[in-house]
């Protein structure tokens, strides 16, 4: 069952592939995106109803904030 130890050093591997892509060393988002979709279809039992919605719409950055404590803007959905 993955953990929110391992969400966490999924978004941070994501956010890191993502800014690279500008660069000549760009790191692959494969691995970041396959192991977050893992976690939005298999969301462990004890995952927040609010955090899986973010894992769910990919809206990592609003998963990220949440995990940090504070309140994700709302965004088009209104959640």
């Amino acid at each position: 069952m993955p953990s929110m130890n391992e969400l966490r050093q999924a978004l941070t591997d994501y956010f890191l592939a993502v800014d690279s892509q500008k660069s000549a060393c760009a790191l692959d988002l494969s691995k970041p995106i396959e192991q977050l979709e893992f976690f939005s279809r298999n969301p462990p039992a004890d995952f927040d109803p609010q955090l899986r919605h973010y894992l769910e719409s990919r809206s990592y950055r609003k998963a990220w904030t949440w995990l940090e404590g504070d309140t994700p803007a709302k965004g088009s959905c209104g959640k």
